[in-house]
């Protein structure tokens, strides 16, 4: 039997820059929401980098959504995908489809069915 323990001295690297990063996960406040991320790891300033880079527009309040958290995926006219926070405020519009934003895409997602 060996050892499951997690050895707490790992110390891990920035994909982006290779910055020692030694907490997981990485968290930074960006436009008032907390972002908390464990992989990819990346340090603080490149994840506000990528927040800045990377952040969507809500289809419903008009704010920023970070990438690396969750999303309501709406189909627009145009067939293209609008976004909205997953909170009870912004997710009123009905949205049946659910995700994760990445860096740059959105993963997969899925369908809620409606009750």
């Amino acid at each position: 039997m060996t050892d499951q323990t997690p050895d707490t001295t790992d110390t891990h690297s920035c994909i982006q820059c290779g910055a020692q990063v030694e907490n997981l996960p990485t968290a930074i406040e960006y436009e008032g929401q907390d972002v908390h991320v464990f992989n990819p790891v990346v340090c603080r300033s490149c994840l506000l980098s990528i927040c800045k880079t990377h952040s969507v527009e809500c289809a419903n309040c008009g704010g920023k959504i970070p990438p690396y958290t969750q999303v309501g995926v709406l189909k627009a006219d145009n067939g293209e995908r609008q976004y909205v926070h997953m909170t009870v405020a912004c997710t009123t519009v009905g949205s049946a489809f659910h995700g994760y934003l990445g860096k740059g895409h959105l993963g997969d997602f899925v369908q809620v069915e409606a009750c």
